[in-house]
């Protein structure tokens, strides 16, 4: 069971060390755009899924 453990935390390292490289290989320009569609993607999902509860909560209810 560790060694499953210490292998997650060994591949998640790996990981973790090619997206900050990957990031800090981008200009300035292209950081603020990923940026700014990372904010929107999450505005979206967010907006999706509070629309999503309340027209779940309201069904049935005008019938």
């Amino acid at each position: 069971m560790m060694e499953f453990i210490e292998n997650a935390i060994d591949f998640g390292k790996k990981k973790l060390d090619k997206a900050i490289k990957f990031w800090n290989g981008l200009d300035d320009d292209k950081k603020r755009l990923y940026t700014v569609c990372a904010i929107v993607v999450v505005s979206f999902i967010v907006v999706a899924s509070i629309a999503y509860s309340l027209g779940k909560s309201r069904r049935g209810k005008f019938i």
